[in-house]
């Protein structure tokens, strides 16, 4: 019996920075540019958060993408006011990150 070698194990940040790589790559298949730029900023931001040395800023800004990404803002003039409607589009994610935030905030 042969034993399979395991193929080394990337890192979360290796991982994502594959992807970008991918994107980038001309021969790739040709999805929406609007795909292409949500998945950018996401895979961007999420390596931004995981780079973070710091390991309560990286747990402020992993809540805050988290918020920012279980929620849809839209900010349009009405009669002259200016209105903001914030729509919850996930919202397990959404009651995760406001139970962080309230722990976060108890810790202070």
């Amino acid at each position: 019996m042969t034993a399979k070698k395991k193929a080394p194990k990337l890192s979360p940040v290796n991982q994502l920075q594959g992807v970008l790589v991918v994107l980038e790559n001309q021969k790739a298949k040709s999805p929406t540019a609007e795909l292409l730029l949500a998945i950018r900023e996401m895979v961007s931001d999420a390596l931004a958060v995981l780079q973070e040395p710091d390991p309560t800023k990286q747990r402020i800004a992993f809540v805050l993408l988290a918020v920012q990404q279980s929620t849809q803002v839209a900010v349009k003039v009405v009669r002259g006011k200016r209105l903001t409607r914030v729509t919850i589009v996930d919202q397990p994610l959404y009651h995760w990150a406001l139970e962080e935030i309230h722990s976060l905030a108890g810790a202070a």
